[in-house]
């Protein structure tokens, strides 16, 4: 690519909150060991299990160095500053297709999380890509759960493609794989995703779900009485449909399509039900409210509280200018929710709503506008 060999090769780019990226050095040595042994780089990364000194060596000299004097994967160090000065942060890359096309990969180190330090290190290359080498299109991939580095390639403008199933080599297994895509006319400007919000009150807190949610969701989702009016729920419930539930609670807000809310306890964190709002980026911004409850949340008006805890939420940000929630006839308890939540009655659909046991009740359909 260039008579220069590493690290005069490589060009420094900075950010304007100060991150920057710059060639790697024997200095990084130790802090990429760091990196490649901590259980998230292990999880979502192929590097090497264990990872040495050595392994840390070679990856500078020889996969880093020989990316660049061959002009095929061009790789940074990312920095940052600290209170003691400046600091490794990871690594970051541009893997040339040799068609216009690259193919951008990232490791963060544990102690640069959540700072933001990716998303702008990602900026930082991106724009190289694009305006420096007159690239065309630059390609994100990563294994299915690795919201973090879905998050990032958002923050930077991708546009999420889809899933692709069996599309990475992880350590011998082929495993699903998320795929993003951005072209040199694509707008610059984030595509963050809005995230179910920590509400509190005295009596309730609504959060995301965890995966230690799951055996609780299990409890709650396959209860007889939950399952006799939410006739959609997989029977039997198991760990694996919880698996899917809090994946899925993720997938919608990534899209745009919803935010889904555990309803804990605010003493012990446990999970004691559920509460989505969906549908308020639809044409008409009509949104709707949907929930079950653990049975050791019932008859507390906890389910109640969250409703108006929710609602007020949706009010105060114009997420949405109606909701809408639809119960059973029959069921009188979630009636009750909606209307201890200040919500009105609308009106009733004949024979619309089926049930557990095989028999169709009526849906009635109530109301608040914001």
């Amino acid at each position: 690519m260039n008579s220069a060999a590493h690290p005069e090769i490589v060009p420094v780019l900075v950010d304007p909150r100060g991150i920057r990226l710059r060639a790697h050095s024997d200095a990084d040595l130790s802090a990429i060991v760091e990196q490649c042994t901590d259980p998230g780089s292990i999880r979502f990364t192929t590097v090497p299990t264990p990872y040495a000194l050595d392994d840390a060596r070679r990856f500078v000299h020889e996969m880093v160095a020989g990316g660049w004097e061959r002009g095929t994967a061009l790789g940074w160090a990312i920095e940052r500053d600290t209170a003691a000065g400046h600091a490794f942060s990871g690594s970051i890359d541009l893997r040339l297709g040799g068609d216009g096309t690259a193919e951008v990969g990232f490791g963060l180190h544990p102690a640069a999380r959540g700072q933001g330090v990716m998303s702008a290190a990602l900026r930082l290359v991106r724009d190289y890509g694009f305006d420096t080498l007159g690239l065309t299109v630059l390609r994100w991939r990563a294994a299915v759960g690795n919201w973090d580095s879905r998050r990032v390639a958002a923050a930077a403008g991708f546009r999420f493609d889809g899933s692709v199933r069996r599309l990475l080599d992880h350590r011998g297994e082929l495993v699903d794989g998320w795929v993003a895509t951005m072209t040199a006319d694509d707008p610059r400007r984030s595509r963050a995703w809005l995230e179910p919000p920590v509400l509190r009150s005295d009596r309730v807190v609504l959060r995301p779900f965890a995966d230690d949610d799951l055996d609780l969701i299990v409890q709650g989702s396959g209860d007889a009485r939950t399952q006799h009016w939410l006739v959609s729920l997989p029977r039997p419930y198991t760990r694996t449909h919880a698996e899917a539930y809090v994946e899925g609670s993720r997938e919608m807000a990534a899209r745009g399509h919803g935010l889904a809310w555990c309803v804990a306890d605010p003493d012990d964190d446990h999970c004691l039900g559920s509460l989505s709002l969906e549908d308020y980026a639809n044409y008409a911004r009509r949104g709707e409210i949907g929930y079950w409850a653990h049975p050791l949340a019932r008859g507390r008006g906890l389910i109640s509280e969250a409703v108006r805890m929710v609602t007020e939420f949706a009010r105060e940000t114009s997420l949405t200018s109606f909701i809408q929630i639809r119960c059973a006839a029959a069921n009188r308890a979630s009636r009750h929710v909606a209307v201890s939540a200040g919500y009105s009655q609308l009106g009733v659909l004949p024979r619309a709503e089926p049930l557990g046991d095989g028999s169709v009740d009526d849906l009635v359909v109530y109301g608040i506008a914001l």
